[in-house]
């Protein structure tokens, strides 16, 4: 279960130059894993299995030197040799549109080992593991119907490495998802919120209606950028960087997709600035708005709303803790000691 992080290893010790490099037998050693890698992430029988091998096995070759960066970078994080060994097409995330609108491979490949880098740094095994590997981390409202999660960006991976989603459980359906990655900014590290997603259809209007009165006010979207700003506290960042539709990663298309999302009225909502690429500096510390200036009437309402959001907060630095009870990636379990090997 473990080959994909065994021929990564086994890069670190290929020297991979180009096509006209002095030393061909390495560079063919080099192909070899990247082939090997490649099966693991399209299995034989997957949808295109064999147009995605020869893809990734191209792209490798013709950018060799920045390829095999990659791969030796994602073999020097354990946190991310476990997720590679859980969900192998990891490995071809730099390969696609990945963040932001025109990053480069170098610099795809590099948000992502920054955030598995500064994850494994920030948080304890046993939370990386429950969050990676265990389905992520669940709260659910008094009432049952509501579920906040922390978890991988699953079906949005082009806009972060995590994600906070706020579920109707009676009807299935995610009414927000924000996607965000932990990256190094010039100040120390910051997160990037590459993504902010809702439910699309008719029916969509009501289900946030019901939602934002079940949480006392607080909007699907503001119930998940409430446990945001708790995550990035916690985590020690310095901000929180939000992105525009203008740098969305899905306008990087050959037909860029429309951007119904208003980002920017968003992160205004909560006191964000403009920084000169076009995207928003949010603080992480929010203004507190002063009851005085609430009307006596509508005071009792907006202490509940507070009190909510602040639940939503206390949950998030609870998740973030460090418990007894073991974890799957525990240093001394089968598959770091394979990992190690």
């Amino acid at each position: 279960m473990h080959e994909p992080v065994s021929y990564l290893q086994g890069l670190v010790h290929v020297r991979a130059g180009g096509l006209v490099d002095l030393y061909p037998a390495y560079y063919l050693r080099y192909l070899a894993s990247v082939a090997s890698i490649s099966a693991f992430c399209y299995p034989a029988g997957s949808r295109k299995w064999l147009t995605r091998r020869a893809k990734l096995i191209a792209l490798s070759a013709v950018r060799a030197g920045s390829a095999r960066s990659w791969l030796r970078a994602a073999a020097s994080s354990p946190l991310l040799q476990r997720v590679v060994v859980a969900r192998p097409l990891m490995l071809e995330k730099p390969f696609r549109p990945l963040g932001a609108l025109g990053l480069g491979f170098g610099d795809r490949a590099r948000l992502v080992v920054d955030h598995y880098v500064l994850a494994e740094a920030a948080l304890p095994v046993c939370v990386c593991d429950r969050i990676y590997l265990s389905g992520g981390l669940r709260w659910m409202s008094e009432d049952g119907r509501y579920e906040l999660r922390l978890a991988d960006s699953g079906p949005n991976p082009k806009e972060g490495e995590l994600a906070f989603y706020w579920t109707d459980i009676e009807t299935g359906v995610c009414l927000t998802q924000l996607s965000f990655y932990l990256r190094r900014g010039d100040h120390g590290p910051e997160i990037y919120v590459g993504g902010l997603q809702g439910p699309m259809g008719e029916q969509s209007r009501e289900w946030i209606r019901l939602a934002t009165k079940a949480s006392e006010g607080l909007r699907p979207k503001d119930v998940v950028m409430e446990a945001l700003l708790a995550f990035a506290a916690h985590v020690g960042a310095r901000r929180v960087v939000g992105v525009s539709r203008a740098n969305h990663v899905s306008r990087q298309r050959n037909t860029p997709r429309e951007i119904l999302a208003d980002y920017e009225g968003f992160w205004a909502e909560y006191h964000g600035t403009s920084l000169a690429d076009g995207n928003v500096d949010v603080p992480i510390c929010q203004p507190q708005r002063d009851i005085a200036e609430i009307p006596s009437k509508k005071r009792s309402a907006w202490r509940r709303k507070q009190a909510f959001a602040e639940a939503v907060r206390a949950t998030v630095a609870d998740w973030l803790r460090a418990d007894a009870v073991p974890a799957g990636n525990d240093p001394q379990l089968p598959v770091a000691a394979a990992v190690a090997a």
